[in-house]
């Protein structure tokens, strides 16, 4: 599979990294808003440097499309992407808004075309042993749950789109969308409503930095999420899942189960970098799909579920009230 990236970013780099870990793909073209920054990658990862994402996509050697720009152009993109058949790895969020990620999500469908969208906590060890035992039902169902990602907002790659709501910015949408994402999953079963509270508290910008989500699952369950960028603070990446019969404590790299009143670990095989294996492994269900058919963990129907819960929390905080789904 020969892959031109859009989006010549950190992020990016770690696609290429991974890329350079699995036999059968290469980097055959990069396309970014800045000219030297899209030369220095092609320099270091392969690729010709292409003068827009037009061209690019209209290269006979670029098989499929990784998209990892600035989070204001995914969706027309990804639709340019989607028009010219070409299978993607659309980086989330989708879209900054609601109209123009169902837009790109039924574009996919409609057209046929691969879009795997990357929520990248799937598959990390912690998570993905998580959900095994949850299916298996040795546990019983999951009834409620909690999921925190606390982390320094101001990071040596924030970039000025980031501070920006408008431009898709926020931490929200950087990085508490991952917590929200891996309850969803974990709790399996839809989400009815949601309340939050969003606001902006610890940084001179126009995009939130602390948000707080309660959710209402179907058949009663219930969740929390802690989207919280900290300007002074220490991380936390953690989510905990009740059942009827036991507890789950997952992080990317660990998983524990309650019961009896103790915490028990469970021996996962962990890869030497879990970033570039989560990735590597998105790339191998994106090329799986676009060649036989066989759908990734992450669908298009749960992608635009997460992306709905999202934008109804945004409602929620603005109208402070819960917000229906569906």
């Amino acid at each position: 599979m020969r892959v031109g990236i859009l989006g010549a970013g950190w992020w990016a780099e770690q696609h290429a990294q991974a890329l350079a870990m699995l036999e059968g793909f290469a980097v055959t073209g990069v396309s970014s808003g800045s000219l030297e920054t899209a030369t220095t990658f092609a320099a270091q990862y392969g690729g010709r440097v292409h003068a827009d994402a037009e061209a690019l996509l209209a290269a006979p050697d670029v098989d499929a499309v990784l998209i990892a720009a600035p989070h204001e152009y995914h969706a027309p993109l990804a639709l340019q992407a989607i028009a010219g058949g070409k299978p993607l790895l659309l980086e989330k969020p989708v879209a900054t808004n609601f109209t123009d990620t169902h837009a790109v999500l039924d574009a996919a469908r409609d057209a046929g075309v691969p879009c795997l969208v990357g929520f990248t906590s799937h598959y990390f060890p912690g998570f993905s042993r998580a959900r095994q035992i949850i299916d298996s039902g040795e546990l019983g169902r999951p009834l409620s749950g909690q999921s925190v990602f606390q982390k320094r907002w101001m990071e040596a790659n924030r970039r000025d789109w980031h501070l920006n709501r408008e431009r898709g910015g926020g931490m929200l949408l950087t990085a508490g969308i991952h917590a929200l994402d891996r309850l969803m999953w974990l709790m399996d079963r839809p989400v009815q409503s949601v309340g939050a509270v969003i606001g902006i508290h610890l940084h001179d910008q126009q995009a939130d930095d602390l948000a707080s989500l309660f959710l209402r699952f179907a058949g009663g369950g219930a969740g929390m999420v802690g989207s919280y960028g900290y300007a002074q603070g220490g991380p936390i990446n953690a989510t905990t899942i009740l059942c009827e019969g036991g507890s789950l404590r997952v992080t990317p790299d660990s998983l524990e189960i309650g019961q009896n009143d103790g915490w028990t670990a469970v021996s996962l095989t962990l890869p030497d970098n879990l970033t570039l294996a989560a990735l590597a492994q998105e790339w191998v269900e994106l090329r799986a799909w676009a060649e036989s058919g066989q759908l990734p963990r992450v669908t298009l129907e749960f992608a635009g579920s997460v992306m709905d819960v999202v934008f109804a929390a945004e409602d929620s905080a603005i109208q402070e009230r819960e917000i229906s789904l569906g």
